[in-house]
């Protein structure tokens, strides 16, 4: 009998229990005192496990039976009118994935794409995901890529949640949600080695502060050391969490903690690398190409402290508080040669994007609160919640001159170095103060109508506002600019869920958007919010007890005002943060398209995550939107655990497969250097990605694992088109890791 089989099995026998289950907690064992039997027998007090946090660590899944970001209600995957897909403890050490990008890069419907080297984008749906969150509350925009050394799972919602979040995005939700103390010591270890002198060590620690286990902590400390295929790069990181839980009660739980990443790459890129020769043929540049300098870099600190405090009554209903300060500091001084187009007879031809700048400070202020629980109407048993969610997010750069000592062309691209002097900035006490609050309350019901039927209806009332403070040298006021306000913006939701039996449900849901943009025109002001619609409807089917679920979607999502770049202004024109003009389209995007996701145990020895996506994203002209976003996204990931005779050995492997993409010219194909209509294109064919693994139990301690990523080191971009460029994917690259438990 697999996990999810057993436990629910387990809570049958013992249903009053689940009243005692800390929602929080990891696996928890309390008494619970029975009733007498009907023959006046007395049963003797059981012990019963079970995890409201929808933790996965340990499982040996490649599922969750419960995700909680769409609607902070306890459902399980069958019961969210949403398409949901969680990425385990288990599929994330499968995959040796280190980083966020690398793991949702095997995500149903998730685009990857990467600007330079520090730089990564994610779309779905037809439009970039905006909505990241850890334990459920924002992430601040600074951040760097996040390193999974730090969390249990990572839960994806696609379509909107603009319920929970404030803002509709139609794309998707990405929560990332940390690992909890145990009640028993437990601890981990491993260290990694890999192709282009890639050097990894993790610590993971789990220990009871008393001996009943009611105060615990826990900490997972992760370094790192590497190069790259691309030249000059090279990247240090370390990433630490410490993490305190206290049963203040049976029934209250406080939590505390604080967080850090701190990443140091140099031969740091800003931008990528040309896809045109001067003449219109194919660049075609090797994937090692960089014209970036040593020194170049885009330094990047953070630290999160936070504090939750939960409580749950004794008729089930729970509330939580929880409060989250994350601060974010910078230090970037930039080259990259990207800008142009090379001769390839002479080298000549392109030119340094160089940039330094003071140290920058983003401070973000998070506040969570919320009350759900049951209730009773007409005779059926229901749920409500409401809360008030939000924050400030404040951020600071120094004002001065950059001193770059260097003339902006590149004499020859094809023995480039770098070798030359880092630019230094010249601070003059003046500075830009940049505030952005976002805010808001919701209620939401989940009412069973009819034994089958339950019908979640809510909405959301969100406050936003925006602007930007400059000071003078003196340290005096001096203007505002890019004030952006938005009052009482309602976004309802309606979800409808219908059980045809007990393994398979019909569901629907419907929401509207709305989406404060950053983006601004060419006269410094923000560009109006996205507004729209999304749709979705589905069936999801829920087997082996829970062990595998499945799902399938069709969604319409209809969002105007975006941003598009501003093609009137002159070439070369820039904002005074340095940024593109934009203006809004007022005729929007429609984007339709159908979802196939299945993740889980097949056996209790055998994981498979498979999923498919098809888009049609148009414009109001009928023209193809997001063209560098594929059609169709195929994803599958398997592994498979030995017994018998080759007892210890587990292996597997996954494939991402896509379409054609391309993405269209910014400045006008050479060598006419001119625009027309249609635009230029930059195009990458359709293309599949295949990796392997293999791991095996040397003893019951220790696992030594080996991944082939690409390994038939495929050449394919990950990114076409920003600024006439293109970003190579990573070659063939191979790593071993050995863990221990103990």
């Amino acid at each position: 009998m697999n996990q999810h089989s057993f436990s629910r099995a387990r809570f049958r026998r013992s249903p009053v229990a689940l009243v005692a289950l800390l929602c929080c907690g990891v696996v928890s064992a309390q008494q619970q005192q029975q009733q007498p039997a009907a023959s006046g027998a007395a049963l003797s007090e059981v012990t019963v496990s079970g995890d409201r946090s929808g933790r996965t660590e340990g499982s040996r899944s490649y599922t969750a039976e419960q995700a909680s970001t769409a609607t902070r209600m306890d459902l399980s995957i069958r019961e969210t009118p949403q398409s949901v897909t969680v990425i385990t403890r288990e599929r994330m050490d499968d995959l040796g994935s280190a980083r966020i990008d690398d793991v949702l890069g095997q995500t149903t419907g998730i685009m990857v794409g990467q600007a330079d080297s520090e730089r990564v984008n994610y779309s779905a749906r037809g439009f970039s995901i905006n909505n990241f969150q850890i334990d459920g509350m924002p992430r601040g925009p600074n951040s760097p890529l996040s390193d999974t050394v730090l969390y249990d799972r990572i839960e994806v919602i696609r379509g909107a949640t603009g319920l929970m979040g404030g803002t509709g995005d139609p794309s998707a939700t990405i929560n990332s949600v940390r690992k909890r103390p145990t009640r028993e010591f437990q601890g981990s270890a491993s260290l990694s080695y890999g192709r282009w002198n890639h050097k990894r060590a993790e610590v993971d620690l789990s220990v009871p502060l008393t001996a009943d286990g009611r105060i615990r902590a826990r900490t997972a400390l992760a370094w790192q050391d590497r190069d790259s295929y691309m030249d000059l790069y090279h990247e240090r990181k370390t990433v630490g969490m410490v993490i305190v839980e206290a049963d203040l009660t049976r029934s209250t739980l406080l939590t505390a903690g604080i967080d850090f990443q701190d990443n140091k790459p140099t031969g740091a890129t800003w931008g990528a690398i040309p896809y045109w020769n001067h003449d219109g043929t194919l660049a075609n540049l090797p994937r090692n190409t960089s014209l970036s300098a040593p020194w170049s870099t885009w330094a990047n600190k953070q630290h999160t402290a936070f504090v939750s405090l939960q409580h749950r009554f004794d008729n089930d209903w729970k509330v939580h508080l929880g409060y989250a300060r994350t601060t974010s500091t910078n230090n970037t001084t930039v080259a990259n040669g990207g800008a142009g187009y090379p001769n390839r007879f002479t080298g000549q031809g392109m030119k340094l994007w160089s940039g330094v700048w003071g140290e920058g400070e983003y401070i973000n202020d998070n506040f969570d609160l919320y009350a759900t629980g049951p209730f009773s109407l007409f005779g059926r048993r229901h749920t409500f919640i409401a809360g008030w969610n939000g924050g400030n997010q404040t951020y600071t750069s120094q004002g001065g001159t950059p001193v770059i000592p260097y003339p902006e062309a590149i004499p020859d691209y094809r023995t480039w170095t770098g070798n030359i002097p880092r630019p230094i900035f010249l601070a003059d006490g003046s500075k830009t103060v940049g505030f952005t609050q976002l805010n808001g309350g919701y209620v939401a019901g989940r009412f069973s109508l009819t034994d089958p039927l339950s019908v979640i209806v809510g909405a959301r009332v969100s406050n936003y506002r925006s602007y930007t403070h400059a000071y003078n040298t003196a340290q005096q006021y001096t203007r505002t600019t890019g004030k952006s306000e938005s009052k009482d913006e309602v976004t309802p939701y309606v979800g409808v869920v219908y059980d045809l039996d007990k393994r398979h449900s019909l569901y629907a849901s419907y929401t509207t958007l709305f989406r404060p943009q950053t983006s601004k025109d060419r006269n410094d002001q923000y560009l109006t919010p996205e507004t729209g619609t999304s749709a979705e409807l589905g069936v999801k089917g829920e087997y082996f007890g829970g062990a595998l679920n499945a799902s399938a979607a069709v969604f319409q999502v209809k969002k105007k005002n975006l941003a598009e770049l501003d093609r009137s202004v002159p070439a070369g024109f820039r904002l005074p943060d340095g940024g593109q003009a934009y203006v809004a389209s007022g005729d929007g995007v429609t984007a339709r398209g159908l979802e196939f996701d299945v993740s889980g145990q097949i056996t209790p020895d055998w994981n498979v995550a498979a999923g498919y996506t098809y888009l049609d994203a148009k414009t109001a002209k009928g023209a193809r939107a997001v063209p560098n976003q594929p059609k169709h996204l195929l994803r599958l990931s398997t592994a498979y655990r030995f017994s018998g005779a080759w007892r210890g050995l587990k292996v597997g492997g996954d494939m991402t497969a896509q379409s054609g993409i391309y993405g269209e010219s910014w400045y006008g194909q050479p060598p006419l250097f001119s625009m027309k209509d249609p635009l230029p294109r930059i195009s990458q064919k359709a293309y599949a990605v295949f990796s392997l693994m293999a791991s095996y139990e040397i003893n019951k301690n220790v696992t030594a694992q080996l991944n082939i990523r690409n390994v038939f080191d495929k050449k394919y971009y990950r990114n076409v088109g920003f600024y006439d460029s293109v970003f190579w994917g990573e070659p063939r690259n191979v790593s071993l890791t050995l863990r221990a438990k103990f």
